[in-house]
């Protein structure tokens, strides 16, 4: 792939490709000062917001030939604002009041309903906010596959914005009849289906209920290994079940009657590739360092540590090390050699699976 002379934007390219061999490529724009204030969320009966003034640059992908190039640029932003996606796509924050024992218990009740409404509403218009900055951006009509030689690419940021705002649309219809006919008992009933909520909309006892089933439940697939005469190999069919489990890929209803889930070898390759691509993302945007509080638990929950309990120092270091670990030798060859692509690619997977059926919620 060849760069235009009047080229201006930087690219950063991925050596790690999705499943249909296209890649993952990051680049960057400035965000101007108009940019800036629709990545703000502004509640006018609650807690103010204020969003990742990110730029916004659409995902689109790319061909094996198209990714691979011996130039390498670097971003003329700060790591920061291509790694972190807004920070409206994740829960607002939620202040709860104190009861005050002077006061009676219904006025507590009523100013504790309050502030859930608020931060429901303030969730639901972030995903709002999100799906704008979404449908705006440049490069947001652009069809697949790409036209070559387009110069707009995905930064970190960018991916997950889309992911997230897909995630949220697909439950909204949902959590809205919910919200309408449950009013302000509405923290209570999300408790008892807590994956029907959006992202924005998670209270932190939800989220928290969330994590500790996926950490129980990996740490029941974990034990169930130890039964094994021989350790568990990531180039093993059994491995996709297990990943799944480890992952939340599957429902735990298979877990009760001792079967994998459906198509387990589909969700695992595709959640490997997605981790791979982050990965690459990540070692090549500015590292751990570069991410928010809010990313980095996120970021580990995505590929099976255990966070719960865990200060968030503690988690930079154990994602660090997970970067190191599934590292492939090959990298920095791969960049310069469209030869050494696929194989860089297949060397990192097998990395990524052999990590995930010894983690065991560590690294």
């Amino acid at each position: 792939m060849t760069l235009n002379a009047g080229l201006r934007i930087a690219r950063v390219h991925s050596p790690f490709l999705r499943p249909n061999g296209s890649s993952y490529t990051l680049a960057s724009r400035v965000a101007t000062s108009r940019t800036s204030k629709q990545w703000q969320i502004i509640s006018r009966t609650g807690p103010c917001r204020a969003a990742s003034t990110a730029s916004q640059v659409k995902e689109v992908p790319k061909s094996t030939s198209e990714v691979v190039s011996s130039e390498r640029l670097t971003s003329p932003l700060p790591a920061s604002t291509t790694l972190n996606p807004p920070a409206s796509t994740r829960p607002p924050p939620l202040d709860t009041p104190t009861r005050d024992p002077s006061s009676s218990i219904f006025t507590y009740f009523y100013h504790l309903g309050k502030a859930y409404m608020t931060f429901y509403k303030t969730g639901l218009r972030a995903i709002f906010t999100n799906r704008k900055l979404l449908s705006q951006s440049p490069t947001a009509s652009t069809p697949s596959p790409p036209i070559p030689g387009s110069i707009s690419f995905p930064t970190r940021s960018e991916v997950l914005l889309r992911r997230r705002v897909r995630h949220d649309l697909s439950r909204l219809p949902i959590f809205g009849v919910l919200l309408i006919v449950c009013g302000e008992l509405t923290p209570l009933v999300v408790l008892l289906f807590p994956r029907l909520t959006p992202l924005t909309c998670r209270i932190p006892k939800q989220a928290d209920a969330l994590r500790r089933i996926s950490e129980t439940r990996r740490d029941a697939s974990f034990r169930g290994l130890r039964y094994r005469p021989d350790p568990l190999k990531g180039n093993e069919p059994a491995s996709n079940g297990h990943i799944c489990r480890s992952l939340g890929l599957t429902s735990s209803l298979w877990d009760k009657i001792g079967l994998d889930g459906p198509f387990a070898a589909s969700l695992t390759q595709r959640a490997i590739a997605r981790i791979a691509a982050d990965d690459a993302m990540l070692r090549e945007g500015g590292g751990v360092e570069a991410l928010v509080d809010e990313e980095v638990l996120l970021a580990c929950e995505d590929r099976g540590i255990d966070v719960l309990g865990k200060p968030v120092d503690e988690l930079r270091s154990r994602l660090e090390e997970w970067l190191r670990k599934t590292t492939p030798e090959g990298v920095a060859s791969a960049k310069s050699d469209s030869a050494l692509e696929e194989s860089v690619l297949k060397r990192a997977e097998e990395k990524i699976r052999e990590t995930l059926v010894s983690l065991d919620g560590r690294v």
